[in-house]
């Protein structure tokens, strides 16, 4: 039994959906705009999720509150290792 066992085959995976793939690209506009120090515009973002559908705007601002997660996490870590 190798390690992979517990994961599908490729084939058997979910395809991303256009929603997925339309979260993935706002998620990285935020993104770029933090690393610039611009002002991340979240309303403008959600706004374009919007358009896609009623769940949309929620499932980016679960998306971009990990990501902030992660970094305040990162900043946490580097602070300690100081």
């Amino acid at each position: 039994m190798s390690p992979d066992d517990d994961y599908p085959d490729p084939p058997e995976r979910e395809r991303l959906t256009e929603l997925d793939w339309l979260l993935a690209d706002l998620a990285g506009v935020c993104v770029q705009r933090r690393e610039r120090g611009m002002a991340p515009q979240a309303h403008d973002l959600l706004a374009v999720a919007a358009e896609f559908g009623d769940d949309a705007p929620a499932k980016l601002l679960t998306v971009l509150a990990l990501f902030e997660a992660l970094i305040a996490d990162e900043t946490t870590a580097a602070g300690a290792d100081e």
